[in-house]
């Protein structure tokens, strides 16, 4: 009897340490995962977003600038226009911009991410737009630099002035 309680205790001490070991791997690898850059943020830029022209120093304010759209003019009956959608340099995020038209509801133009300091100044729109003025909303949906979370967007409210060639 003394040979086989012996037996089960080493067996016991034997599963004891297989535990820990196994135990002690899978801590690992767990932050081993936490820190492999692969599994970071990556964001999916625009690769037409370009640097823009910098300002004259104005001082930065807190939180996310919002450009303004009172008006866009672009051509009739075209899909490649010039226009100058861009991410204010210090913002805390990337920028993605939708165009909708507002009386149809209809997004015409969607980017990637456009990181802080660039725009994007030749975009392609879904179909080209027959002259006149269309009401419409760039959406901008923002992301965090850091790891990628919404943050606060914006619906900007715009018009389309499309004129002829």
């Amino acid at each position: 009897m003394k040979e086989k309680a012996e037996k089960n205790k080493l067996l016991i001490g034997i599963i004891l340490v297989l535990c820990i070991v196994i135990l002690g791997g899978v801590i690992y690898f767990m932050k081993q995962k936490d820190q492999n850059p692969d599994s970071a943020f990556k964001p999916d830029l625009d690769s037409n977003a370009a640097a823009m022209e910098q300002g004259d120093g104005e001082d930065e304010p807190d939180g996310i600038r919002i450009p303004g759209y009172p008006s866009i003019t672009i051509d009739a009956d075209t899909t490649d226009v010039k226009m100058n959608l861009m991410n204010p340099e210090g913002n805390p995020c990337y920028f993605t911009f939708e165009i909708i038209l507002s009386d149809t509801n209809e997004t015409i133009y969607t980017s990637k991410m456009v990181e802080p300091g660039k725009a994007i100044t030749n975009v392609t729109l879904k179909h080209g737009l027959e002259a006149g003025e269309y009401p419409a909303v760039i959406r901008i949906t923002t992301a965090s630099l850091e790891d990628g979370s919404a943050m606060n967007g914006a619906n900007v409210e715009t018009t389309l002035v499309v004129q002829q060639q």
